[in-house]
C-alpha cells in the first residue's frame, strides 16, 4: 500500500484537482453576482487577499529571496490582466466563444516551455491538448465557434489566454524560492492593486449591491480564489506547467455539471460528450508523467 505524504506525486495531483474544482465555480458565481466584470474581479482578489493574510502571518516563513518576490508580483499582475481582459471580452462578444479562446493557455505554455525552459513538450502533450480543446469546443458548441468572426472581444479573449498561460508558466519559477502562502499572498495582493486601479480608471461601480451579490462575491473570493489557487499554486511548484495547464481545462466540465444544480441549466448530449473528450485529452497529457 502506498504511503501518502506531502512529497508524494499524487498528493500534488490531488491538490491540482481540488483547486480545479474550486475555480470551476468562478463563472457561476460571477453570473450570480451580476455586476461589472472588473468589479467582480476586484472583489474576488480583495476578499481572497483579506482571507489569506491571517493564514500567511500564522505560517509565515522568512521571505529573503528578492527575485522570488518580484516573480510573485509579476504573476499577480499577469493574473489581474487575465481576469480584466477575459471579463471584458465576455461583454464584447459571445461568452461561449470567449470561453474557448480563453482556454488556449496550454498552447502558450507549451510554446513557452519549448522556447525558454528547454523542455520540449512530447507529441502526446500536443495530441492531448488538441483533444481537450476539441472537448471544450463540443461543450460550448462547435457550430457557434465555426460561425463566429473574430472581433475585438475575441481578440481580448486570446490576449487573456496569453496572460493566463504566462502566469502558469511563470508560477513555478516563483514557487522554487517562496513557500506557497508567501507566493500566493504577494501575487494576490498585487492582483488586487492592479484590478483596483483598473476599476478606478474605468469608473467601475464598487458598492450599492444587494445581499445576493455580496454573498456571491464573498464566496468567489474565498472558494475559487483563496482555496482554489492556494491548492493550485502548491501543485504548480511540483507539476510541470505544460501538464497542469491542460489539466486545468477540466474546469469547463466541472462548471457544466455544477450549472445543472445551481443555475438549472440542462446538459445536452454534446456537452456530456465534450466533457468526456476533455477528460480523455487530460489523461493522455498526464499519462507519461504518471
Amino acid at each position: 500500500m502506498i504511503k501518502l505524504h506531502k512529497d508524494h506525486p499524487w498528493v500534488h495531483y490531488l491538490l491540482l484537482l481540488f483547486g480545479t474544482v474550486c475555480i470551476a465555480w468562478s463563472a457561476i458565481l460571477v453570473k450570480i453576482a451580476n455586476i461589472s466584470g472588473f468589479g467582480s474581479g476586484f472583489y474576488r482578489m480583495l476578499i481572497g487577499t483579506i482571507g489569506i493574510i491571517p493564514v500567511w502571518l500564522y505560517f509565515k516563513k522568512p521571505v529573503t529571496d528578492r527575485k522570488g518576490v518580484i516573480v510573485a508580483m509579476i504573476c499577480g499582475a499577469l493574473f489581474a490582466g487575465d481576469i480584466a481582459l477575459w471579463n471584458t471580452s465576455i461583454m464584447l462578444s459571445k461568452a461561449t466563444i470567449s470561453t474557448l479562446l480563453g482556454n488556449l493557455a496550454p498552447v502558450w505554455v507549451g510554446i513557452g516551455a519549448l522556447l525558454f525552459m528547454k523542455e520540449k513538450p512530447s507529441k502526446l502533450f500536443w495530441i492531448g491538448t488538441l483533444i481537450s480543446m476539441l472537448g471544450v469546443s463540443m461543450i460550448i458548441g462547435i457550430n457557434q465557434v465555426l460561425q463566429a468572426n473574430l472581433n475585438f472581444g475575441n481578440m481580448l479573449a486570446i490576449f487573456a489566454s496569453m496572460f493566463y498561460g504566462t502566469y502558469l508558466f511563470t508560477v513555478r519559477k516563483g514557487r522554487n524560492s517562496l513557500d506557497t502562502f508567501s507566493f500566493t499572498t504577494i501575487s494576490m495582493l498585487t492582483s488586487t492593486v492592479v484590478l483596483g486601479l483598473i476599476c478606478l480608471f474605468t469608473s467601475t461601480p464598487l458598492w450599492g449591491f444587494n445581499s445576493t451579490t455580496w454573498l456571491a462575491l464573498g464566496t468567489l473570493g474565498l472558494v475559487p480564489q483563496l482555496l482554489g489557487w492556494l491548492a493550485i499554486n502548491q501543485a504548480l511548484g511540483h507539476i510541470r506547467p505544460t501538464v497542469a495547464s491542460v489539466t486545468l481545462l477540466s474546469q469547463t466540465a466541472f462548471t457544466a455539471v455544477f450549472s445543472v444544480f445551481v443555475l438549472r441549466e440542462v446538459l445536452t448530449l454534446h456537452e456530456i460528450g465534450g466533457a468526456v473528450v476533455v477528460l480523455i485529452g487530460i489523461y493522455l497529457v498526464n499519462r507519461k508523467t504518471a
